[in-house]
């Protein structure tokens, strides 16, 4: 081998070596959203927390704690699959113990609470309303902070249509109505019901991101190439935020994520721009 040949191999080499840390990196990420709506006259602040799966964050979840009480928010929002196989998994069951005794906690099951067993799911719902979490299962709750309210509705991870039926005819036209629905890939459907903004997750980022080219490789319940993965999404009249999730790949999954870290979601919902 030339000592050319050697000095590029080299370079590609160790470029390879600092390039894979970065790209598979699992620290945590926070993002920030703002949605504008003339419904409101004070800002609401919501934590959103997807896709955790029993995910541990430091010690106690301090970690995961401690980066959402730096955003000082409202309330939290759980989008789904906070839990993994079932009812008494330690780390999600003291995140959700810490976080109720600090905000109101709205909780909407994903379809890791259901689909690997048949009871868990209701017991699961009965735990986390007996540590003081509201759970959207068709339920609605209205949340009023800083001299606005907003409309908070959920259905189960496994979608149901009556639960359905129950929010829209609970859609208030005084307030803005956010939608917690765990899979993006029904926007098209809810996005013509008068919802203002829907919460999901449940797809991960797509596993696989290597921006701008592929933002996201395969996503559940949508296949490879995935249209809804993260961030912000338009139709009609409604507004879609979808988290990347909170579950690291070490967690009974063995695909890294790759330019794609897990991520906390804050939003801000305020009054229309001047």
């Amino acid at each position: 081998m030339t000592r050319r040949r050697f000095i590029i191999l080299s370079a590609l080499l160790s470029a390879f070596i600092i390039a894979v840390p970065f790209a598979c990196s699992e620290s945590l990420s926070v993002s920030h959203y703002t949605v504008f709506s003339g419904k409101l006259s004070g800002d609401v602040r919501l934590a959103f927390v997807s896709d955790v799966h029993n995910t541990l964050y430091g010690r106690n979840m301090d970690e995961l704690v401690g980066a959402i009480v730096k955003l000082k928010p409202d309330a939290v929002v759980f989008g789904g699959d906070l839990f993994d196989n079932e009812w008494g998994e330690p780390n999600s069951v003291l995140l959700v113990e810490r976080l109720t005794k600090m905000y109101p906690c709205f909780y909407s099951l994903g379809n890791h609470e259901f689909h690997r067993y048949d009871t868990g799911a209701e017991q699961i719902k009965r735990e986390m309303r007996a540590r003081g979490a509201y759970v959207l299962d068709g339920r609605t709750y209205d949340l009023t902070a800083n001299g606005s309210t907003v409309r908070i509705h959920g259905i189960d991870g496994i979608s149901s249509a009556d639960q359905l039926k129950y929010c829209r005819e609970m859609i208030s036209p005084d307030m803005p109505n956010i939608m917690i629905d765990h899979y993006p890939e029904e926007f098209p459907k809810l996005s013509t019901m008068g919802f203002d903004l829907i919460l999901s997750g449940h797809a991960h980022g797509g596993q696989v991101r290597i921006p701008p080219f592929i933002k996201g490789l395969y996503a559940p319940g949508q296949g490879f190439f995935p249209k809804y993965t993260s961030g912000e999404y338009y139709r009609g009249g409604s507004e879609m935020i979808v988290s990347r999730g909170l579950q690291r790949c070490l967690r009974d999954i063995i695909i890294p994520r790759v330019f794609n870290r897990p991520e906390l979601v804050c939003i801000t919902i305020c009054g229309e721009r001047s």
